[in-house]
């Protein structure tokens, strides 16, 4: 019991000297949530809607052109490359209208003006040229799509985006290995990768659970922020010095008293045989015949 009280003692000693670990319950701001929308598979972000048409717009312009390259593609691995992208991207499309029409989220009909302007581009180049430049293009765009995919994964709240987006995922990597089979994607023209530090910060930063609507609770998963506090801190304050102090008082003296009583146990204790002693008869008898 004591060598257990002492070590409780140093460890309480010890976190008081360099600080203990905190964590900080962030509980949701429903005031800055607005923007949010509640549906029966969990709150829709803006995030959620911006990746529905995001995905659209690209499935207009990829798939467009995916028809318009099995016609126009100058080797047979263009053209085979181009007739997939246009079977995955009108499956895409699909999922994207049923849970955009789930949601209530509107879909645009065609795809945005920078892909417009990269079509008729294209439809001006023939043979080799336009080969490159539909496997960099639709290459580049996928890349470029794919993040924003995996960001919402990550983060969303709602099933049918999360189910959706995880199979969006699964189609665009597909997409860009098909591209880069067919040897035309010159990746030194790529958009450079962020590195690790620029995308994780270093520091823990508010979860989306800090604007997440009000409305229907939903389980999710607790993300909580570990702070470090400071040796100055409420924990290395005079209270705690005062305490420790006492339970250091305390565990001197229980240590002090239990070698005391160990010492006295340890001293032999001297037995007095009070049983009573019993002569034999010989010995009585001797005696007697001496009396006489």
């Amino acid at each position: 019991m004591i060598a257990a009280l002492t070590v409780v003692v140093f460890q309480y000693w010890a976190t008081s000297q360099y600080g203990v670990a905190t964590v900080s319950d962030k509980r949701p701001n429903k005031a800055a949530g607005a923007a949010w929308a509640q549906t029966q598979w969990g709150p829709l972000s803006p995030a959620d809607r911006d990746l529905l048409v995001m995905i659209r717009q690209a499935g207009l312009c990829g798939g467009s052109s995916g028809q318009q390259a099995q016609q126009q593609g100058a080797t047979v691995g263009v053209r085979t490359v181009a007739a997939r992208i246009w079977v995955d991207y009108g499956d895409l499309g699909n999922q994207a209208r049923a849970v955009a029409g789930k949601l209530g989220v509107p879909l645009p009909d065609q795809p945005n003006t920078q892909q417009q302007n990269w079509m008729r581009e294209l439809s001006r180049r023939s043979g080799s040229d336009f080969d490159r430049m539909f496997a960099q293009g639709l290459r580049v765009t996928d890349g470029e799509v794919l993040p924003a995919i995996t960001s919402v994964r990550a983060g969303t709240r709602n099933e049918l985006i999360r189910s959706f987006a995880a199979n969006a995922a699964v189609l665009l990597n597909r997409q860009m290995e098909y591209l880069e089979h067919t040897g035309l994607v010159d990746y030194s023209r790529l958009p450079a990768p962020q590195p690790p530090a620029a995308v994780l910060p270093a520091a823990a930063s508010p979860t989306t659970a800090d604007v997440a609507p009000a409305g229907r609770e939903q389980r999710i998963d607790p993300v909580v922020n570990v702070e470090q506090v400071a040796a100055t801190g409420p924990v290395a304050g005079n209270d705690a010095k005062a305490m420790v102090a006492a339970l250091v008082s305390i565990a001197v003296l229980l240590i002090a008293l239990g070698l005391l009583g160990t010492g006295r146990a340890a001293r032999p204790v001297r037995r007095t045989d009070t049983r009573p002693q019993h002569r034999s008869i010989s010995h009585t008898r001797r005696h007697a015949a001496q009396r006489w």
